[in-house]
């Protein structure tokens, strides 16, 4: 089991099983000190999670077709191996987050049933808008018959990575198996997410009175349209406030996407707004029950009156109870229009008035839409430029009818944030609808969410969080994202996600005791911080001051334009000689 390494060093398979993850060591090259290559980043690299036990592939791998398969000649006797067949088939990974700059390193075991062969690896690079920009092979390296080879290959991510998968190709027809796979970053680790979790999920509600979409029913996305839409404003409300009861226990903090009259506590001043328009696009042809808002003002049935005596109409003091449980309360339109058929000077208007009503309740300009009924389609250039002048970074119920699949922008594949092209300011995070019926549905995106270090919005109508079925599926799917990720507002998400981008480690000495500064170059204080170090330390100090951590995760809090020196005392792998020609994996 000899490799050639030439100027690249020596890589030690350390493979020290603590906590299930191994580190390596290798010498650099000549400019560089000694740096480590830390334990694994990449979800299911040992092919364990395989949800349906369908023997075929493990969770979050895919192949290129037939003949690739889960299979029990493992390198150790223990767990599975992934077997490739096919010159025209690959296996390939979960995706991991990519920070320009940063040199990845894989090394896993490959054996061939029948007769000697290659394989090579392929790191496919995805930027933030989620194109496949670039593929980079890796010469192919020799597996020999009925004996495990190590293969390694190492790349450096582009300065437009923000994501990169990697692939392994045989070079024959011949079967080869594939076990032991550690993926790596050189030297510290900067998680894509806080607090040591791997993936982001928000929990979000459309939340509207009877003057949302209610009373202006469109049967798109709506499977309530048509009914008794006062009744469905009660339900409204009753599910915001079981939604609260639902999260109170974990301090879950959700965003709720309001409309205009959610702000009110009524209208007996008769006070119109946005100059109470009648739209000419709200016709049976565009899935209007009727043609009924052609004629009839948007908000020409307000029964201007109280909340007391409306409560249907608006709900003004149930946003002082959301803000008291801290949620975030974001703009789902003033007027529930439909993006879609709506211009610049619309979008300005709704602005205008959501604005309004919200600072009267002290509610914050929103940096957060819901599109209603998913209507970002055929959105024109002039009105994305609104939504981001008028300071909204990130949306959300973006198109998702398969009829419109020219028209997607979220990513609900491996759900990664995506900028909206040519407007880089705006972050679109793909979301799931939450039902009864749909929660097995949900589990299985919110799973490839976490396989894919990805964000997920998982949503409903307020009013779908109140019969028994419904708040027992938000139960399920609560504790599940409680276990695996980080949950925060969907603003949140997407600002942290911007920031931590700008946070960077350098390595100030490895010798003694491996030392090295961690910045934060946001403009924003970062919580949760979450650093994979290359290898267990005795202790860590951070500052001068001891601090807590677990085995190769340390934790930290940085303020905005700060930075701290972090020491690791003990624990570190000794340095090793390179030979001059090749170097062993331990056996």
């Amino acid at each position: 089991m000899i490799r050639r390494w030439g100027t690249w060093g020596l890589l030690v398979a350390a493979l020290v099983m603590v906590a299930g993850v191994g580190y390596t060591v290798r010498r650099a090259r000549g400019q560089t000190p000694l740096s480590i290559t830390g334990p694994n980043i990449l979800a299911n690299h040992d092919f364990a999670l395989n949800i349906d036990a369908d023997q075929q592939l493990p969770d979050g791998w895919t192949r290129g077709t037939n003949g690739v398969a889960l299979s029990d000649s493992s390198y150790d006797g223990q767990g599975q191996s992934v077997q490739i067949q096919g010159i025209n088939n690959f296996l390939k990974s979960p995706y991991v987050a990519a920070r320009p700059g940063a040199e990845y390193r894989v090394a896993f075991r490959a054996l061939s049933d029948a007769s000697a062969t290659k394989v090579r690896v392929l790191f496919h690079w995805r930027d933030a808008e989620g194109l496949d920009r670039a593929t980079d092979p890796q010469p192919f390296q020799p597996v020999p018959v009925q004996q495990w080879n190590t293969i390694s290959a190492t790349a450096t991510a582009p300065d437009y990575a923000a994501q990169f998968a990697l692939s392994i190709q045989g070079a024959t027809d011949a079967v080869v198996f594939i076990d032991d796979l550690h993926l790596g970053q050189l030297g510290v680790h900067i998680a894509p997410w806080p607090y040591g979790k791997q993936a982001a999920l928000a929990f979000s509600f459309d939340y509207e009175t009877a003057m949302g979409g209610l009373v202006h029913g469109r049967s798109v996305d709506d499977p309530q349209a048509g009914g008794d839409y006062l009744l469905r404003a009660l339900r409204m409300r009753g599910g915001a406030e079981q939604a609260l009861k639902l999260f109170a226990p974990g301090g879950i903090r959700a965003t709720f996407y309001a409309n205009g009259y959610n702000f009110l506590t009524g209208n007996v001043e008769r006070r119109t707004f946005m100059g109470n328009p009648t739209y000419a696009w709200a016709n049976p042809e565009h899935r209007w029950l009727s043609d009924r808002w052609q004629r009839t003002p948007w908000f020409g049935v307000d029964p201007y009156t109280t909340e007391a005596e409306a409560p249907e109409w608006y709900f003004g003091s149930q946003i002082a109870t959301l803000q008291r449980a801290k949620q975030d309360i974001q703009s789902h339109t003033f007027a529930h229009f439909a993006g879609t058929y709506v211009g610049p000077d619309d979008w300005r208007a709704d602005f205008a008035a959501w604005k309004q009503v919200a600072a009267e309740r002290d509610v914050a300009p929103a940096t957060s839409l819901a599109f209603p009924w998913s209507s970002s389609a055929d959105m024109s250039y002039a009105s994305w430029d609104v939504l981001v002048r008028e300071g909204i970074r990130s949306v959300t119920r973006t198109t998702v009818s398969e009829g419109q699949r020219r028209s997607w922008i979220a990513d609900r594949t491996h759900f990664a944030l995506r900028q909206l092209p040519a407007h880089p300011e705006l972050a679109v995070i793909g979301d799931v609808y939450l039902t009864p019926d749909s929660r097995d549905e949900v589990l299985q995106a919110m799973r490839t969410a976490w396989l894919h270090q990805g964000a997920i919005d998982v949503w409903a109508h307020t009013e779908e969080v109140t019969s028994e079925e419904q708040i027992a599926a938000w139960q399920q799917v609560i504790d599940a994202a409680r276990r695996d990720f980080w949950i925060a507002p969907v603003p949140e998400i997407v600002q942290y996600a911007a920031a931590v981008r700008q946070v960077s480690v350098e390595v100030r000495a490895e010798r003694p005791d491996y030392t090295f500064r961690v910045r934060n170059s946001s403009d924003q204080a970062l919580g949760g911080v979450t650093l994979t170090l290359p290898f267990v330390p005795e202790q860590v100090i951070v500052d001068g001051e001891r601090v807590a951590f677990d085995r190769t995760t340390l934790v930290l809090d940085l303020p905005r334009k700060s930075s701290r020196q972090v020491t690791l005392l003990g624990g570190a792998p000794q340095a090793v000689q390179p030979p001059e020609e090749e170097a062993a994996w331990p056996a």
